[in-house]
């Protein structure tokens, strides 16, 4: 995929967790970096007069609460999707003929295995 490189600079604190980030991931920093553009980029204008006006006001601890709020969003996104990719491959024939627990085990595993 062809990209462009863009550079920004930030605050030492800033760096520093996106280097933790990046070591946590097993990711490289233009990978974190680029990552959190994208999202930002498609963001919508009043989202970034509020973001920039938070830049300027918020404490840490509200910080901390925007990015469990943000989390928790992301997290109901990857659920709704993996949701969707389940129900596309479920045949409701087969699942009636789950009898047992394990058997119910079992096709949640298989069902899961990809997503």
């Amino acid at each position: 995929m062809a990209g462009k490189t863009l550079s920004a600079h930030v605050d030492l604190e800033t760096a520093e967790r996106i280097t933790s980030v990046s070591k946590l991931e097993n990711r490289s920093l233009s990978q974190i970096a680029s990552a959190s553009i994208k999202l930002g980029s498609i963001l919508p204008s009043n989202a970034w007069s509020v973001l920039l006006q938070l830049s300027n006001t918020a404490s840490k601890a509200q910080w901390q609460e925007i990015a469990q709020d943000i989390t928790r969003v992301l997290l109901d996104h990857q659920y709704k999707l993996a949701e969707e990719k389940i129900s596309q491959n479920i045949d409701r024939d087969w699942l009636n003929t789950l009898e047992t627990e394990d058997d119910i085990l079992l096709a949640s595993i298989e069902l899961t295995r990809d997503v």
